[in-house]
């Protein structure tokens, strides 16, 4: 697995994976002083290109694909890297699809969009807040809400 990213969400995604038992990611950052930092803080591997990795995973917490960026029609990995993914992963949630989510679903790829994303967030500070759950119906008509307004 490779995150791309050494920001305050790369920083909550790498975590998240570490606590779920995943042994072995890549970090890559374009800011290596703290792509290196993010990396040593959950004893994973700092690489300083992409170039001749490949990984079964691939996750996306920079701003590349996001509406409104500079970077909003930019691919967050290179092609030959999605290519042979079997899932992409962005955590950008505007646009839903972007450039990178767009790519791999047309390669056939498993693919988890930041809209996702965030109607999981949503739906873990509802029931933090109410100690309820929602109905699988309604977290549905959310996730279909957040995605057609993205």
């Amino acid at each position: 697995m490779i995150a791309h990213g050494s920001g305050g969400m790369a920083k909550a995604v790498v975590a998240a994976f570490k606590n779920s038992g995943f042994d072995h990611l890549k970090v890559y950052a374009r800011n290596e002083k703290t792509g290196k930092y993010l990396s040593a803080l959950y004893g994973y591997e700092y690489i300083n290109s992409l170039e001749n990795h490949q990984a079964d995973i691939l996750v996306n917490v920079t701003p590349i694909g996001m509406k409104g960026g500079k970077e909003e029609a930019d691919l967050a990995f290179p092609k030959a890297m999605i290519d042979t993914v079997n899932v992409a992963f962005d955590v950008v949630a505007i646009p839903a699809e972007t450039p990178f989510i767009q790519y791999a679903e047309s390669q056939g790829k498993q693919t988890i969009s930041g809209a996702e994303v965030i109607v999981l967030q949503a739906l873990e500070q509802f029931e933090l807040y109410t100690l309820r759950r929602p109905s699988e119906e309604l977290i549905n008509e959310a996730a279909a809400f957040a995605r057609a307004n993205s």
